[in-house]
């Protein structure tokens, strides 16, 4: 808007206030429209997309707000991730994660969830350590394991299912998943589906 190399000592008393009030919008619009002959140094803010530029004295340069001053220290989304000190999990999506090492509280899993290689640990608490419940249509259809650190008597294992008296809240197969070996059903009676051993002295046993 303005030509800031004026006004000089020869500008026209006529047009002088005119140019130095030209001057003045041109710094409280930090150029929203386009001057001449700007010093070096000259701060402009861009509209679109939104960003400050430096004259050098021959073009506007992008300035970069660090992070101190309020900005993201980088014009890349890399280096102001960086900047921003964001780890690898600020750049997953929420329905492909990945965490390694560090630790989740109060979390809810739904669906299927794997577990591959190394060692699961659960440590106990002073109530139960681990319990898996069943759908919430078939009331009663549940299974825990008690870890109990409190002092006094603490139930191992708890399986607790069988909607129906003749489902099998539990079973013993082979690796196949071919043969059941033992079951106990809801309605607690023990079924054994091939041989039976029974003890009949100390470390001996007698097939039935």
């Amino acid at each position: 808007m303005a030509d800031w190399s004026k006004p000089t000592i020869t500008s026209n008393y006529i047009i002088f206030v005119d140019e130095i009030k030209a001057r003045d919008v041109d710094a409280i619009t930090l150029q929203r429209v386009p001057l001449t002959a700007p010093p070096t140094g000259a701060i402009k803010l861009v509209r679109s997309p939104v960003k400050f530029q430096e004259w050098d004295g021959t073009t506007f340069v992008d300035l970069v707000l660090s992070v101190a001053g309020g900005g993201t220290g980088s014009s890349t989304p890399a280096g102001a991730g960086s900047a921003l000190g964001l780890g690898t999990m600020a750049y997953q999506n929420a329905n492909a994660i990945a965490v390694t090492g560090g630790n989740l509280t109060n979390i809810s899993i739904h669906g299927a969830c794997n577990h591959y290689n190394g060692t699961l640990i659960i440590n106990e608490n002073p109530s139960h350590g681990l319990i898996c419940y069943g759908p919430p249509n078939t009331s009663g259809y549940a299974a825990y394991i008690i870890s109990s650190g409190v002092a006094g008597a603490a139930t191992g294992l708890i399986v607790q299912a069988g909607y129906n008296a003749s489902d099998y809240s539990f079973q013993v197969r082979n690796r196949a998943a071919t043969i059941s070996s033992f079951l106990v059903r809801g309605d607690m009676v023990a079924e054994f589906g091939h041989r039976l051993v029974i003890p009949v002295g100390t470390d001996l046993w007698a097939p039935v």
